[in-house]
């Protein structure tokens, strides 16, 4: 895996592996945070119908970090078919 300038994981230390998941290689990413202290989350309730760009937009002031949703919630595997009643972690960004 590249990890390009600019990149949210540019100043993260990286490490990928793969895992068979229902036959299929699933990339899985694990990085470390600088200050495990400061990070904090809140739950939201998804509601069938929504997007996480509008879930975003909404709740962190944009819908440019629907990824940050996502990395909170690694159980999401399609981010399009999200169960309806799923409790998402929502980051204090």
């Amino acid at each position: 895996m590249a990890i390009t300038s600019g990149s949210r994981y540019e100043n993260s230390i990286v490490d990928v592996f793969r895992k068979k998941e229902g036959g299929k290689d699933c990339p899985v990413v694990l990085y470390s945070f600088d200050s495990l202290e400061n990070i904090s989350f809140y739950y939201y309730r998804y509601q069938t119908g929504q997007t996480l760009q509008g879930i975003s937009q909404r709740l962190l002031g944009t819908p440019n970090l629907w990824w940050a949703i996502v990395e909170y919630n690694p159980e999401i595997t399609d981010i399009f078919h999200i169960v309806n009643g799923t409790l998402l972690r929502i980051p204090s960004v």
